[in-house]
């Protein structure tokens, strides 16, 4: 009578269901764990609710320094709504206060000075995984400009 053949391991159903709960398992111990909220007792909070009363000395009170408020700085990354902004024939220090950051210089051909000399720098964008922004300056002004998945 003949043998019967056994399937490699990898051809088997089960073997390829663990294959993909231990890469799962692993792509999740990768992630952080968001805090979790406390809760407060009751006593808790009516304490935090309170004003403490503060001590009375008989100096009079030191002016506290005034805690300047920051202004939400421009994200060094671009967005498709400052992108819409920059336009050809600016300069590249321009677009950078637009951008509110330095760009990456991908490529330079010819001398600095030169009417012909060309760079172009890729900016991170917001918006979907990858997205970006490129844009290409000739002789100090803007040429061209190209993106991908900005919002």
């Amino acid at each position: 009578m003949g043998e019967k053949v056994k399937k490699p391991l990898w051809k088997k159903w089960w073997f390829w269901v663990i294959i993909v709960i231990v890469i799962g398992a692993i792509a999740n111990a990768g992630e952080k764990e968001e805090a979790k909220p406390t809760t407060a007792t009751p006593e808790q909070q009516q304490a935090q609710a309170q004003p403490q009363p503060q001590a009375q000395t008989s100096e009079t009170p030191q002016a506290q320094p005034e805690q300047k408020k920051e202004e939400p700085q421009n994200k060094p990354t671009i967005s498709k709504a400052e992108f819409d902004q920059i336009q050809n024939g600016m300069t590249y220090e321009e677009v950078v206060k637009i951008i509110g950051g330095e760009g990456e210089l991908l490529s330079e051909t010819g001398t600095k000075g030169d009417p012909a000399h060309t760079v172009m720098y890729k900016w991170d964008g917001e918006g979907d995984i990858g997205a970006n922004a490129n844009a290409m300056f000739q002789g100090g002004k803007m040429i061209n400009k190209s993106q991908f998945g900005l919002k």
